[in-house]
């Protein structure tokens, strides 16, 4: 499994790093920390470490009603690069949500930044996600039935983590270029029951070379992926619009660009967009137009047509019971 962990930790694509410097000092981020308008500089001790986050509260937020989104980087990036490369700051102005941006700790083996996914547990990232929603939730106030996840690469592989051993506080993540880890291959544990209910939306590129829409050694499939969240151990769904299998027994991608479970555990849902044409990275422009890659004919003004469009659209419905 570390093989696997190690490549997909390699291979990851993030946007680009921004270093800390030339800010306020004595928030924990060391020599200070830059930020764009309206989002400061925040950081948590946990087990003796300093974690440091950006926050975004916009003027539009509502305490106690307002909903709190946490995007999470790939591995070698950081928060800064997130709020910048995603633009999930300035939607959050626009619809009145909070938005946070923690930074991974430096894995040594891996030389660079990253988070403590399944089966790369370099440090206790889970618990620190614990704490930090619970601090934001006495400082900014969030609904409580309203806090989300997020994240590209191994950002996306830690949102499957909180989605599983989180989802006592989490209504819902989005996971952009991601997978769960096929453990039976690897001769691993399983992935753990998910603690509760979480609604689920997956965005996949088909032409993704870190990690492949069929699958890779170790690495789940697609298939394979939607079929845990789906099935017992995670939200028990009952109703699926289509049956029909995203790759064939030969591992080669289907013509379906869409899988869709509901009648799900706390009436949550589960649903898979492919991103036809796409490959490992966060899309910041119109994805709804034929011809351009990538594309997927189901994205509308309602589902929305850019990653962070649609990733807020379907957080937006579906709040924690």
């Amino acid at each position: 499994m570390k093989r696997v962990v190690r490549r997909v930790l390699l291979a990851s694509i993030s946007f680009a790093v921004c270093s800390c410097g030339g800010g306020p000092s004595g928030n924990g981020f060391g020599q200070g920390c830059n930020a764009q308008q309206g989002t400061t500089c925040q950081s948590l001790t946990v087990d003796g470490a300093s974690r440091t986050y950006l926050l975004h509260v916009p003027s539009t937020f509502q305490k106690n009603s307002g909903a709190l989104v946490i995007v999470l980087h790939g591995s070698g990036g950081n928060g800064l690069g997130m709020e910048i490369g995603t633009g999930f700051s300035s939607l959050a102005d626009k619809e009145g949500f909070a938005v946070v941006y923690p930074d991974g700790l430096f894995e040594s083996n891996g030389g660079q930044t990253n988070w403590a996914y399944f089966f790369n547990d370099f440090t206790d990232d889970v618990g620190f996600f614990r704490q930090l929603i619970g601090a934001l939730q006495s400082s900014v106030q969030p609904d409580p039935k309203r806090i989300y996840v997020t994240g590209l690469s191994s950002g996306a592989l830690m949102s499957y983590r909180l989605g599983v051993q989180l989802s006592d506080l989490v209504a819902g993540i989005g996971v952009v270029e991601g997978a769960l880890f096929d453990q039976a291959s690897v001769n691993s544990p399983p992935i753990p029951p998910a603690h509760a209910a979480t609604s689920v939306l997956i965005l996949h590129g088909d032409q993704d070379t870190t990690l492949p829409c069929c699958g890779a050694a170790g690495l789940a499939s697609q298939d394979q992926t939607f079929g845990y969240w789906t099935g017992t151990s995670a939200n028990n769904c009952s109703t699926f619009d289509t049956t029909a299998p995203l790759c064939d027994s030969e591992g080669n991608i289907t013509s379906v660009v869409e899988k869709d479970a509901t009648n799900c555990s706390g009436k949550t849902e589960v649903k898979f967009y492919k991103l036809v044409g796409g490959i490992h990275t966060w899309y910041t422009s119109p994805m709804d137009v034929a011809g351009q890659i990538p594309f997927n004919p189901d994205f509308n003004s309602t589902t929305g047509v850019t990653t962070t469009e649609i990733l807020w659209n379907f957080f937006a419905a579906h709040p924690k019971l």
